[in-house]
């Protein structure tokens, strides 16, 4: 087993950084740390790493990679080995910060970037003064789609030790969305599955303390006309229990701003919650609000690790 601490960061794809730095940094208050050429850098208020989001200027959307810390420097090298023993595909990779890590794709095409050592920046936590926008904490989970749910679930079990919290069955009894800890969040991963549009990325999401930032982040892009990436909530999922609110930036990829998510404290005595078809409307929001059909029908491709280009989508 490969052992992750958490999920630490997620590039993705912009295609102008001016744009992206108004809408994520100047308007929502993620922290630049910096800019570099055709990157820009960002955190949240509590993060002291280099960075937790990086904005790549591309000629559309998509996903890059998602980040994973893992906990010491030798798991690195246990991680290729036991990566190429499943047949996958890895490559030695640095980014900004990071000076060693690896990039493989998981067994359904998720790209994944595994690091232990990245540049130390220091957080903002008691700079109160130079909070902005809804107060990003931190980086709390990621959403990602593909075609076969039970095979990516297992490799993310074995192989890098996460345990499932939740599930949604669909009317026939299959599982179609499971969400998965390490720490003993209410989730760090969640995973959809889909017949088309598949490996695709859904949405990355960022802790806020207060459910009065969840609403402040409406309120904001309301101020400045942006009501149509004003896409989702605010709302309350049953799933999981966390207020929320979805937004998708210029390009149309989506975060996501939640808080108020329960901890698992004990995994050995924990019951996956198992949600059943008949369920589902306030199993997705638990006061049983519409759920738009942007949400459910629209997500983001990813790239191809050995090319960086788009994968282009199985139908």
């Amino acid at each position: 087993m490969i052992n992750i601490l958490r999920v630490s960061h997620v590039c993705i794809r912009v295609s102008d950084l001016d744009k992206a730095r108004y809408f994520y940094s100047e308007l929502l208050g993620l922290v630049e740390t910096e800019k570099d050429g055709d990157y820009i850098y960002l955190r949240g208020i509590e993060e002291g790493q280099h960075h937790s989001l990086i904005l790549k200027k591309a000629n559309s959307a998509g996903l890059s990679y998602i980040g994973l810390r893992v906990t010491k420097g030798e798991e690195l090298d246990k991680a290729k080995r036991e990566l190429e023993g499943l047949g996958l595909k890895v490559m030695r990779f640095r980014e900004k910060g990071v000076s060693d890590g690896l990039l493989f794709e998981t067994p359904q095409g998720i790209p994944i970037f595994l690091y232990y050592e990245m540049e130390y920046v220091g957080d903002l936590r008691l700079a109160f003064h130079k909070h902005r926008g809804v107060s990003p904490v931190r980086l709390a989970h990621v959403n990602y789609i593909v075609n076969d749910l039970e095979k990516e679930t297992d490799f993310l079990r074995k192989i890098m030790g996460y345990y499932e919290t939740e599930m949604y069955l669909d009317k026939d009894g299959n599982r179609t969305v499971v969400w998965l800890t390490k720490r003993g969040d209410s989730h760090e991963i969640a995973i959809a599955r889909s017949d088309k549009n598949f490996p695709g990325f859904h949405h990355e999401t960022y802790y806020v303390h207060d459910v009065r930032d969840v609403i402040k982040a409406a309120d904001i892009l309301a101020s400045v006309g942006l009501w149509d990436n004003i896409e989702r909530g605010p709302g309350r999922h049953g799933a999981t229990e966390g207020y929320y609110i979805y937004l998708r930036d210029f390009d149309r990829n989506r975060i996501e701003f939640f808080t108020n998510d329960y901890v698992v404290l004990d995994p050995d005595k924990w019951k996956p919650v198992v949600w059943t078809h008949d369920q589902y409307r306030y199993r997705s929001d638990f006061w049983s609000r519409p759920i738009p059909q942007s949400w459910l029908n629209e997500w983001v491709p990813v790239e191809d690790i050995s090319t960086g280009q788009l994968k282009g989508w199985s139908k």
